[in-house]
């Protein structure tokens, strides 16, 4: 009677201890499973405070690059505002007198026969401006 009661008592003890041992090897794998959770939520949450970075750095680049643009709309419209401008004023600075452009031509050193091919002046005509407008060495 002892045999058998002793037997199913060791085997009841080796059971015991192999429940104990798994035990003790589910709370180990269980603790190192929870402790690489807590280092992937940790790497995935400064994952996404980047990510927030980044979009935030994005979204001020985009704002600066649109301000910059109407900057360039703006000062483009001012250059052609300016270029009209000039043009008026060009058109205004012509000066209404027919010996205008020959005057500048005798100015700048033109002769009587240059004056005459080019303008279709007469000898006496082209002579008179260079007398009245050249430098001395023309005369």
């Amino acid at each position: 009677m002892n045999n058998p009661l002793m037997t199913a008592l060791i085997i009841e003890g080796v059971a015991i201890v192999m429940m104990l041992v798994v035990l003790f090897w589910l709370v180990r794998t269980q603790r190192k499973l929870k402790h690489d959770y807590q280092a992937l939520n940790d790497i995935v949450h400064g994952n996404t405070n980047d990510i927030v970075g980044l979009c935030t750095a994005a979204l001020t680049v985009d704002s600066r690059i649109a301000a910059v643009d109407n900057r360039i709309a703006v000062t483009d419209g001012q250059i052609n505002d300016l270029a009209t401008k000039l043009a008026e004023v060009e058109q205004n600075d012509q000066p209404d007198h027919a010996y205008s452009v020959d005057i500048r031509k005798v100015r700048s050193g033109a002769g009587v026969h240059e004056l005459m091919q080019s303008s279709g002046l007469s000898h006496d005509e082209a002579a008179l401006l260079i007398r009245l407008h050249g430098s001395k060495n023309q005369l």
